[in-house]
């Protein structure tokens, strides 16, 4: 029996004397015969034994093993021995007894362990009962398997990691060669092609909007070089925007001086009385201008206008004191070219529609509502920022000098009046008008320091339910009602007077008015004289002048009317549909002598114009020529071009533009061209502000960025 040292000794590791040990155990020990125990393999042989099956295997495949590799067979083979030696029995010999009879042949044993080579593992014989517990060095992995209840089973043979060897002594630093020759200059190499062309460079950002151009004329006896005084024309551009020439504001100066004075002649003969003559032209001249589309020839791709000053003195063979300008009268001629940017503002609900409207301004700060998603209330821009300043409920909004008045939700989701100021942040109600229930303020005007508004102080079932005309005095926050119980709305402010549509008892709705110098309150025209009530509606001023939508019982039907504020005088200005059928104008808006306006006129709702300088009026564009949801609306002014919203039949609900002084009129951009919405449309700072919905982003802010080119020709 060997030794756990003898084993140790042949290279066996600790695990293995333990397995080694485990199956001796395991095992039935026979006493057998000397003639088997002479031919029992001893350990003093077994290194010799596993030699020479070293130095044959390494014979066979040295070449594709290492002698770790080798080294590890020798283990295995060893494995292989090891457990199928017979131990020795020692015992003293004795007398030779007779012979015995011949036993009975014993079983045949099992056959024993062996060890085998093979290159890869595709060579491995079938893994059955002829070569059970048989062992197979695979010499490409360098890997042992062994053959188990006809199981191919690796076999993990792997010794322990031998001790790491020392580091040899450093050697000694070699000399340093030397530094070779500079090699000659190679020759130059011919120039290369030209490269590609480089992307364009991103466009520049959009100019500055361009400021109106004034004229002011002046008569003066003594002028510099002007022996007999003359008149002084200066232009330039309004740079503070007072719509006055102040003097740093003057580009450019003019002086059209008067003619000497004949000498007088010597006295002649009298002569007979000649016949009466001919009235003589007034030698009186005046600055005239005149603005028209800009010919193609000068530019501005269509867009541009032409402004051209002088005197209507009758050069050039014109006419003098006709009112026109004429070609010889041209003193100078500015050309405008207008270019125009649309841009989503921001996103201010991502998941979702913000529908941003009720837009006012206050100096250089535009504020809205708008809802985010998670907070509703009134937002503020300026500068490109937006933030919300206030968090709420308001339903309508207007700017009152500094400060904003809003419907808005108080506690118990009642509707009352309340002022927010955005220096501070704050919001407060004014007065409590309707205790327990909705007032329901609306149209907040301002005329001087007060705030009139309709609004109800009661309810249908507890009173008249009827609005009143109320006044709010910004300086001493006092709150009274005007009037009660006479429905105002369509308030708006000529001069110092308020001017709106109201009824008594929800009848006989005729136009009225406030005097806030004798706070007197009363019917100012009974438009639809009698009982029946003319209710006009959508007020606007030009001038002196009321413009509405009224009917006045005389067959007309409602159309657009006018009142002259000085003589109290009324009549119908454009009777769009004639009969008793109504053309039902809204949306009315001015831009210099002309109303803009919705209207039919009989089968769909259009564009149209009201011109108060010839009494003329006509349909702007046939947008849609089938009817269509409503025709164009939130008509807003933004100096000579009109915007609104409309629907062409095909793009849907999208912005369109007109111009007044060239008649062109245009979509201006299709957002969601499987139909649109636009919202609110408002003027801050020059440029266009609306609420529009595009395919991404939903009802979001957009705006509409002008820029000018001004250039005299």
């Amino acid at each position: 029996m060997w030794t756990d040292e003898q084993l140790h000794d042949q290279g066996w590791t600790v695990e293995q004397i333990a397995t080694y040990r485990t199956e001796e155990a395991s095992e039935v020990i026979s006493v057998v015969p000397e003639s088997v125990i002479s031919e029992t393999v001893a350990p003093g042989n077994a290194p010799a034994l596993l030699e020479d099956t070293f130095v044959a295997s390494k014979k066979a495949i040295g070449p594709m093993m290492s002698n770790s590799t080798m080294t590890a067979i020798l283990m295995a083979a060893l494995l292989a021995i090891v457990p199928f030696s017979l131990y020795s029995i020692s015992n003293a010999e004795g007398t030779q007894g007779p012979s015995g009879d011949a036993g009975i042949s014993g079983m045949n044993g099992s056959d024993g362990s062996s060890f085998h080579l093979v290159t890869s593992a595709d060579l491995l014989p079938t893994c059955d009962d002829s070569i059970n517990n048989q062992i197979f060095f695979i010499a490409v992995d360098a890997a042992f398997q062994v053959c188990q209840n006809s199981i191919w089973t690796p076999i993990d043979l792997t010794g322990q990691s031998g001790l790491n060897g020392t580091n040899g002594a450093d050697g000694t630093s070699g000399t340093n060669g030397t530094n070779g020759t500079d090699g000659a200059d190679g020759t130059n190499g011919v120039d290369g092609a030209n490269g590609q062309a480089g992307a364009d460079g991103a466009d520049g950002s959009s100019g500055s909007n361009g400021l109106a151009s004034l004229i002011a004329t002046r008569t003066e006896p003594i002028i510099e070089g002007c022996q007999n005084g003359g008149t002084i024309v200066e232009t330039g551009v309004d740079d503070n925007g007072d719509n006055m020439l102040s003097p740093n504001e003057v580009d450019s100066v003019v002086v059209v001086c008067n003619g000497d004075s004949g000498q007088d002649g010597a006295d002649g003969a009298a002569g007979a009385d000649g016949a009466d003559g001919a009235d003589g032209s007034s030698t009186l001249t005046m600055m005239v201008a005149r603005l028209s589309l800009a010919p193609s020839h000068l530019g501005c791709n269509g867009t541009g206008q032409l402004l051209q000053q002088g005197m209507d003195n009758g050069a050039g063979n014109g006419i003098a004191l006709n009112g026109a300008l004429e070609s010889g009268e041209i003193i100078s001629s500015m050309l405008i070219c207008t270019t125009f940017e649309i841009q989503l503002v921001e996103d201010i609900n991502p998941s979702g529609h913000s529908d941003p409207s009720n837009f006012v301004s206050i100096n250089s700060t535009m504020y809205f509502t708008a809802n985010n998603g998670t907070a509703s209330g009134i937002w503020a821009y300026e500068n490109g920022t937006i933030s919300l300043v206030y968090a709420g409920s308001v339903l309508s909004m207007r700017a009152i000098g500094s400060q904003l008045m809003f419907a808005g939700q108080g506690q118990g989701f009642n509707v009352k009046p309340y002022v927010f100021e955005p220096s501070n942040g704050t919001a407060w109600q004014i007065t409590e008008i309707f205790p327990g229930g909705s007032s329901f303020p609306s149209e907040f005007t301002l005329i001087g320091t007060t705030v009139f508004f309709g609004a109800r102080d009661s309810s249908g079932s507890t009173g008249t339910g009827l609005f009143d005309l109320w006044a709010y005095e910004t300086l001493n926050y006092s709150v009274w009602k005007v009037e009660a119980d006479i429905q105002p709305s369509s308030l708006i402010a000529v001069n110092s007077d308020l001017y709106f549509s109201a009824g008594v008892n929800n009848g006989n709705v005729e136009l009225w008015k406030h005097e806030t110098t004798t706070n007197t309150t009363f019917m100012i025209k009974d438009i639809n004289p009698g009982i029946l009530a003319s209710s006009p509606t959508n007020l606007v001023s030009m001038g002196t002048t009321i413009y509405m939508s009224a009917n006045d019982g005389g067959g007309a039907g409602t159309e657009l009317h006018a009142y002259e504020i000085n003589n109290n005088s009324t009549w119908v200005a454009a009777d769009i549909r004639p009969g008793v059928a109504a053309s039902m104008p809204s949306d009315l808006v001015v831009i210099g002598t002309q109303v803009y306006m919705k209207a039919s006129s009989g089968t769909y709702f259009e564009l149209w114009v009201y011109d108060s300088q010839n009494n003329s009026f006509w349909e702007i564009s046939d947008i849609q020529s089938i009817s269509g949801p409503g025709g164009p609306s939130g008509l807003t002014v933004n100096q000579y071009t009109v915007y609104f919203s409309a629907d062409d039949g095909t793009s849907g609900e999208e912005l369109w533009a007109h111009h007044s002084v060239n008649g062109t009129t245009w979509q201006v951009i299709d957002l969601k061209p499987t139909g649109g919405n636009i919202g609110d449309i408002h003027v801050h700072e020059g440029n266009l502000y609306f609420s529009g919905e595009d395919n991404w982003d939903g009802r979001e802010l957009w705006r509409l960025t002008f820029s000018q080119e001004v250039s005299f020709i």
